[in-house]
C-alpha cells in the first residue's frame, strides 16, 4: 500500500485523497454498520469525483450533487455513531473539495490529522491534501507552512514531491527565484523518480527556464511516454515544428488518448500547426474500418 500511495501522490489532485481513504477503511476497527456506511461514502463520493460539475451548457449536474448529498447524509450517521474518526473526517474534506469549498476541506484534513484514530500514514496523505486545498484556496503562505511544519516526514515517505508542489505555490505567489531552487534541489537528488523529472520540467518551463524544462523532459521520456508531448509543445514554441511533430507522433503511438485530450485542452499551443496534414493525422481520431 505504501508504493500505491507513494505513486499516487506523483499525480496530485484527489487521486491522494482516494488512496488515503481507502486505506483508512480497509484498516479502521469499526462496527460493520459503521464501515458498510463508509463504504457507502466512498462509493458515492468516487463516483461523484468522477463526473463534470456543470454539463457543456454550464448547468450543474444535479446526479453529482446528489451524490455528494447523500455522502454527507451517511457521514452524519457515522458522526452520530462514532463521532471524530480519522477516515469520516476524511471524507467530510473531500466532499467539501467535490464542492469546490477548499478552505473547509483544508479544515478537514486538518481535523482529521487530530483525530486518535489517525495513522502517522494517513497523516502524512492528509498534510499533502490540506496544503493543496490551502493553495488551491488562494492561501500560499499557510499551505507553504503546512509543508514546512511535516517536512521531515513528508521527504522521507514521499522523496522530492513536497518541494515540487511548494515550488508551484511560490511561483502562485511570485517568488520565482525561490520556487526554482526547490526544483533545482529535487533534480540534483541522487535518486529522482521519472514522473518528478516530468513535474519539474512543467514547472521550469512555468518558471520560463525552458533549457531546464527540456532537460527534465527528455530524462523523464524514457519512462513517461506523455513527457514527450510536452516536449513537443515546447519544441513547437521554439519554431521547431518538424522536432515538434515528431515527438508528437512519438507521444501519439505511446498514449494516444491522454495526447488527444490534451491537445483540446490546450487548442492555443498547437494553433500554429493546426492546418498541418501531420497534426490533423496524428490528433484526430479516425473512424474504425468496417470489417468485411
Amino acid at each position: 500500500m505504501k508504493e500505491v500511495i507513494q505513486r499516487s501522490l506523483l499525480y496530485g489532485g484527489a487521486i491522494a485523497v482516494l488512496v488515503g481513504l481507502g486505506f483508512a477503511i480497509s484498516n479502521s476497527k469499526t462496527d460493520a454498520d459503521v464501515n458498510t456506511l463508509l463504504g457507502s461514502v466512498d462509493v458515492q463520493l468516487r463516483l461523484a469525483y468522477g463526473i463534470p460539475a456543470v454539463d457543456k451548457q454550464g448547468n450543474e449536474l444535479t446526479s453529482r450533487t446528489q451524490m455528494i448529498v447523500d455522502a454527507e447524509k451517511y457521514l452524519d450517521t457515522i458522526d452520530r455513531i462514532q463521532p471524530d474518526m480519522a477516515v469520516a473526517t476524511e471524507f467530510r474534506g473531500f466532499a467539501h473539495m467535490l464542492r469546490g469549498q477548499f478552505v473547509e476541506a483544508a479544515a478537514a484534513y486538518g481535523r482529521a490529522r487530530q483525530c486518535k484514530d489517525c495513522t502517522q500514514e494517513q497523516g502524512d496523505v492528509l498534510a499533502f491534501n490540506q496544503a493543496r486545498m490551502l493553495a488551491r484556496a488562494g492561501e500560499g503562505e499557510k499551505a507553504l507552512s503546512v509543508f514546512q511544519q511535516n517536512a521531515v516526514a513528508l521527504d522521507r515517505r514521499f522523496g522530492g514531491q513536497r518541494s515540487i508542489e511548494e515550488a508551484a505555490i511560490l511561483r502562485s505567489l511570485n517568488r520565482k527565484a525561490e520556487a526554482e531552487r526547490s526544483i533545482d534541489a529535487v533534480v540534483a537528488a541522487a535518486a529522482v523518480e521519472p514522473m518528478a523529472w516530468l513535474q519539474a520540467g512543467r514547472e521550469y518551463e512555468q518558471l520560463g527556464r525552458t533549457e531546464k524544462a527540456e532537460t527534465a523532459y527528455l530524462t523523464a521520456s524514457g519512462n513517461v511516454p506523455i513527457a514527450d508531448y510536452h516536449l513537443a509543445r515546447l519544441k513547437l514554441e521554439q519554431g521547431d515544428v518538424d522536432k515538434s511533430l515528431e515527438l508528437l507522433g512519438r507521444a501519439v503511438a505511446a498514449v494516444p488518448a491522454e495526447v488527444r485530450r490534451l491537445v483540446q485542452e490546450e487548442p492555443d499551443a498547437w494553433r500554429a500547426v493546426q492546418a498541418n496534414a501531420r497534426f490533423q493525422e496524428l490528433t484526430v481520431p479516425r473512424a474504425a474500418t468496417p470489417g468485411r
